[in-house]
């Protein structure tokens, strides 16, 4: 796992070598074992590697290429690489190292852009072509790995992390009035946004060339283009398919030359991941929980009771308020890009934790996307014909469902109460439910969805929300935190469930084998049984979340006040003081709980002081 950049000016101007390793060394833990620069002419690349296969110099990188001069930098980790280098070699290829930086390089001499419809993996990687005079960039099909971009009119620059790109003076420096709006909603800011005007994420499943004559973006790889298979109806033939799918693809992420774990939540879809490791490792694999002394929000004893059945070398921790402080200037500094996720604090936790034992940690994120395994999708399940009904008459029940004292109703009745599912999808994965906290218009979750959902029209209403997950909530949000994360202590993070086959046999899945009777995950859980007991897992859905609910009316309540202050608000310049103390007065009083909209305003103003940017519209 790495940090790339790159810069190119259009203009011939030299590379400033200065700029170019500040920028490579502003990502300096995402590769603590070896940092390289390369530079020709008005082109540069800058590299920091976490070593991970082949540990010899020979994965120094930028990588060159002798024979054609092409240059690569890459982070990632392509999992087939040993099928493709003997594909290459079959073509006369050689190889002086045992990298997969190596066979991405020489792949890419052999088939051109098309060689990202051979990798298996997660990566985002720049390669300069001589021949072409041009740069390619491509990112993974799911979003695993990061790439922001800037492209000003004599310069073109790139990074794995926008705090990387922010220390060239070429990169803009004030905040994009549209995905600020997005973020209030959202609790993210989504891809090709950035937060800041003029910065772009490439997105998943895109490569970008770009030479003298010209920009071009394509899609290699989308998933609303995968249909449902509605010839499948053997459940036993199921689960048998996705059981051995799974062998493949976890025993393919165990490939490494450093110590390797796992993170278990005690969920589904970890306990599925430690399960099938723990077959192919020598050794029991390290697993690794983090817990809250809060029981609503703890799973600790479930995912020790996994451990101990499936014999793992077991470690937990517990995570208490004091320990929040503790992480919020590292959240602050690593985060480069707000993100209103307060599970990014267990997870830096977690990363931390593991990394004093392992370098490459398995996880289990993705599940819930690929099998409908949130709440909101089970509510829109419960409920699908009822939107037969007409409005009117859903607003009027939906209302009235609302005014039941339990929040759990008060949500389920608001949703039902919107247009139509897609509104009612929005309404549920709004963080902003309170008063509006800008002064202009901005395009919000509402018209995000929208615009993704065009080409969604054939599937049913679960269906069509996952795919707007799978679309932004997991990149942009679960991907980033894990990412972000795990690589603050250069501590590899894997997502087997996210591997494209898995992603693209999930997509082609009639909705019964993920939502079932009462059961979500139908599939997931099938295949566990056979390895756990299902009375370790059968249990109601809780989430990797820390109690911030809680501790900002207890224990946090005075840092809370304090940094949501009316003064910090105006002094910020832009959000409107009054909605923002009508939300907080609301969560301290217990009349709401508005902790997420609280946590993406804190995210956002220590994000301002940290990288001190001034906000311009």
């Amino acid at each position: 796992m790495c940090g790339i950049v790159g810069i190119w000016h259009k203009d011939k101007r030299p590379i400033d070598v200065q700029i170019l390793t500040r920028m490579r060394d502003a990502m300096y833990f995402r590769g603590p074992n070896d940092s390289g620069i390369w530079v020709n002419g008005a082109i540069g690349f800058g590299h920091r590697r976490l070593s991970i296969i082949d540990l010899s110099s020979l994965g120094h990188q930028p990588m060159i290429d002798e024979e054609s001069g092409a240059v690569i930098v890459y982070n990632g980790e392509v999992y087939n690489y040993p099928e493709i280098k003997s594909e290459l070699e079959n073509y006369g290829f050689r190889f002086k190292s045992k990298t997969d930086t190596e066979v991405v390089l020489k792949a890419y001499r052999k088939w051109g852009g098309a060689c990202v419809n051979r990798f298996i993996g997660m990566f985002s990687f720049a390669i300069f072509d001589p021949q072409l005079k041009g740069i390619f960039l491509a990112r993974d099909r799911i979003g695993i790995k990061p790439l922001y971009y800037f492209l000003g009119k004599d310069t073109f620059i790139f990074a794995s992390r926008l705090s990387a790109l922010m220390v060239n003076p070429a990169c803009p420096q004030d905040i994009d009035p549209e995905a600020l709006g997005l973020y209030l909603d959202t609790g993210f800011v989504p891809a090709p946004w950035s937060i800041l005007k003029g910065v772009n994420k490439l997105r998943p499943g895109y490569t970008l060339w770009i030479d003298e004559k010209g920009f071009e973006i394509n899609c290699y790889w989308d998933p609303s283009d995968i249909k449902i298979d509605t010839s499948l109806k053997d459940d036993e033939e199921i689960i048998g398919k996705f059981d051995s799918l799974l062998h493949d693809v976890i025993k393919r992420h165990l490939i490494s030359d450093v110590p390797l774990g796992a993170f278990l939540s005690g969920g589904t879809d970890s306990s599925l991941v430690a399960a099938i490791m723990s077959r192919y490792t020598k050794t029991p694999p390290e697993t690794f929980t983090i817990g809250f002394k809060e029981k609503r929000y703890n799973e600790s004893a479930y995912a020790k009771n996994i451990a101990e059945y499936l014999g793992t070398k077991h470690n937990e921790r517990i995570m208490q308020s004091n320990d929040l402080l503790s992480l919020l200037d590292k959240n602050t500094f690593y985060y480069d890009e707000p993100l209103a996720d307060c599970s990014t604090l267990p997870t830096m936790m977690v990363s931390q934790f593991a990394k004093e034992n392992v370098t490459v940690c398995l996880s289990g994120d993705g599940g819930d996307e690929l099998f409908a395994g949130y709440h909101p999708y089970l509510i829109l399940f419960y409920l699908r014909r009822f939107y037969n009904l007409p409005h009117s008459l859903r607003f009027i029940l939906g209302k009235a469902i609302a005014k039941i004292s339990s929040r759990k109703y008060a949500i389920i009745g608001e949703s039902f109460a919107q247009k139509d599912a897609l509104e009612s999808f929005a309404f549920m994965r709004n963080i902003n439910r309170g008063p509006a906290l800008l002064d202009y218009a901005a395009p919000g979750i509402k018209d995000l969805f929208w615009e993704c959902s065009v080409n969604l029209h054939e599937f049913d209403k679960v269906t069509k929300s996952c795919r707007l997950d799978l679309a932004y909530y997991l990149p942009d949000d679960i991907l980033q935190k894990v990412d972000v994360a795990s690589m603050s202590v250069s501590l590899e993070a894997r997502v087997p469930l996210l591997d494209h086959r898995i992603v693209e046999f999930a997509l082609s899945l009639p909705l019964k084998y993920k939502l079932r009777g009462k059961d979500s995950k139908w599939l997931v859980k099938k295949v566990l049984s056979k390895y756990i007991p299902p009375k370790l897992f059968q249990r109601p859905k809780k989430g990797f979340v820390a109690p911030i609910d809680k501790w900002f009316r207890a224990e946090l309540k005075e840092m809370v006040q304090d940094e949501l202050s009316s003064s910090r608000i105006k002094q910020f310049g832009y959000l409107k003081p009054e909605a923002v103390k009508q939300s907080l007065d609301a969560h301290m009083s217990n009349k709401a709980d508005t902790q997420q909209i609280l946590w993406a305003i804190l995210s956002l103003l220590r994000w301002n002081d940290r990288f001190k940017k001034k906000i311009k519209l």
